[in-house]
């Protein structure tokens, strides 16, 4: 189980603890960590690469809500009550660094390990087994802060007050990912397999995951974005995919109940005899816990799908709702979801069913049942949600475990990469796609029977590519990933379409007053946003693709620039 071997007792955890100064590389005092007192032997490198761990936040723990559900609200999934700034271009420049990704504790402590790991008297195999631990999260650390700030410096050893890199200009984006790739081809060289590493611990699979999410960003983000030399990465992603599927270790959780197999993999209170999970983080009674389920029974997310999403999943013929006979409108949310893929009632909530038993309606604001938070367009989130009284009852000390790479985004990553590459034959879909769909009790993709979504919000893209990105948001909806692919894709203008919620009816919420505690637009759809912003999100694509560089870095290092139209 992941809590054993990445338990940290207080008085460890506190020799280590990096600080989070403001300055530029967050620096802390190494006097209690040097040669003299540490690197004596595996356990004590064991308890160096124990720490970093905590740094997967999974379901968080107590009562703080998941991020891994949160994480769509920055996206054209999710509709939160209080609109994302993000996704709303409504951000401004911080004025410290606190509190934001640009922080380099964590980069720093890799570092440090990394400088010094080899003088420990053990096996070269064992020193280096730790230094892949190590390397993956220096590589997972950096991907998140290029994503967020593109150009970056890249630092290959731990800095001290005199260090001229303090003062450094950013490295180019192309540095950064190069050394990110070479990084993390180094990490997963020397991290044990699967079948001989330790369990909850970070192997050579799980690194490579983490390459094939990263290469098909850089490679996508390069080729729309217009930057030089997208193919290599996609090419990368391709390879690493292709290894984990070829290796056979994983296979996607079906029993061949449609209508529960791909819940399993949310709400599962044990997640380590699943076959689809690479890595998962584990809460146990009196060791860890979380408030997943009881916070998403209540809806304290305040959070709710958008109609984008919802209109996103294909009919059960396997048709889009633009061009499927079995459609039969959106007068309703009944009727809307009837006939739908399987996914989407065990991602939203299908009314008067799951955690609404009793109620008939989802709740939205004027018209919540009692307790319950509000959902702002109608879609009320059932994805992370079990009939489990006694864990509900359990509070912030569920025990719900947390997914964090599983196989179905290998078999996404392997798909995408070969039709960017076109490469993406009938054989490549049978493989990955339609693994997907048969679990979910769908038809088969076949690529010369698709026919181009009217209704697309990529008119401009092959149809096969097309479908691949919507079969993408399907199955990966509310794990916090759209943001990223809309991103890469240079997509991010999406967010500017009108947020829409259901089609509203008012016999079903009778107490609900149209102008008042509810607004819809002429057609009858909920309006989330109506009063908060009434001329709609407006995310700046000359600037809204990278975060603005806080004011205090700015003013330390004058040879920092600040990111395009941030200034």
């Amino acid at each position: 189980m992941y809590h054993k071997y990445i338990k940290v007792t207080i008085a460890f955890f506190a020799l280590f603890a990096v600080s989070c100064s403001d300055d530029f590389l967050d620096r802390y005092p190494t006097d209690s960590l040097n040669e003299s007192n540490f690197w004596h032997n595996e356990n004590e490198l064991k308890q160096y690469a124990n720490m970093l761990y905590s740094n997967f936040t999974g379901h968080s723990t107590g009562t703080n809500l998941s991020p891994i559900i949160s994480g769509d609200n920055q996206s054209d999934n999710m509709v939160p009550l209080n609109f994302d700034l993000i996704a709303a271009g409504k951000n401004i420049v911080p004025t410290t660094s606190a509190g934001t990704s640009w922080n380099w504790a964590l980069i720093r402590s890799c570092n440090y390990f990394l400088a010094r790991y080899n003088q420990t008297p053990i096996s070269q195999e064992l020193k280096d087994r730790y230094a892949g631990e190590i390397r993956f999260f220096k590589v997972w650390d950096y991907f998140n802060k290029v994503k967020d700030y593109g150009d970056l410096p890249w630092l290959s050893k731990d800095l001290n007050t005199n260090s001229p890199e303090l003062f450094a200009p950013r490295d180019s984006r192309t540095l950064v990912m190069d050394s990110i790739l070479n990084t993390i081809n180094m990490a997963i060289v020397n991290l044990p397999a699967k079948s001989v590493s330790e369990p909850g611990r970070i192997n050579k699979d799980v690194a490579l995951i983490l390459k094939a999410r990263l290469c098909l960003f850089e490679g996508t983000f390069r080729k729309y974005h217009g930057i030089a030399g997208g193919e290599k990465f996609l090419q990368e992603a391709l390879s690493a995919s292709d290894q984990l599927i070829s290796e056979g270790h994983y296979q996607l959780h079906s029993t061949g109940n449609t209508a529960t197999d791909y819940s399993a993999l949310f709400n599962s209170l044990d997640l380590s005899t699943n076959k689809e999970v690479l890595l998962y983080k584990a809460y146990e009674t009196g060791l860890l816990g979380n408030a997943t389920l009881y916070a998403v029974q209540l809806n304290n997310f305040n959070t709710s799908a958008s109609k984008s999403l919802v209109e996103s999943y294909l009919c059960k013929d396997g048709k889009p709702v633009s061009q499927s006979s079995l459609y039969s409108g959106d007068d309703s949310i009944q009727v809307e979801m009837s006939n739908r893929d399987p996914r989407l009632t065990q991602t939203i909530v299908f009314p008067g069913k799951a955690m609404q038993t009793g109620f008939g309606a989802p709740a939205i604001p004027g018209s919540g049942y009692s307790g319950i938070g509000p959902v702002p367009t109608g879609y009320q989130i059932q994805k992370f949600w079990m009939n489990d009284q006694t864990e509900y009852v359990r509070i912030q000390n569920g025990i719900m475990d947390a997914p964090l790479y599983r196989y179905a985004e290998v078999l996404l990553i392997n798909a995408e990469a070969n039709a960017e590459l076109g490469k993406a034959s009938q054989d490549v879909i049978n493989k990955t796609i339609n693994l997907l769909r048969k679990r979910a009790g769908m038809p088969d993709m076949v690529i010369g029977n698709l026919v181009k979504d009217v209704k697309s919000d990529f008119p401009e893209i092959p149809v096969l590519l097309d479908e691949i990105r919507r079969e993408r948001r399907v199955e990966l909806a509310i794990e916090g990933m759209r943001f990223d692919d809309l991103l890469r894709w240079k997509a991010a203008k999406l967010l500017n379409k009108t947020v829409l919620g259901m089609k509203f009816v008012q016999k079903q919420y009778p107490k609900a007053v149209v102008g008042s505690s509810i607004f819809i637009n002429n057609q009858g759809y909920i309006l989330p946003y109506g009063k908060s912003l009434p001329n709609g999100r407006t995310f700046d694509e000359s600037k809204n693709y990278f975060l603005p560089l806080p004011l205090d870095e700015l003013a330390l290092n004058k040879n920092l620039t600040q990111n395009p139209g941030w200034k």
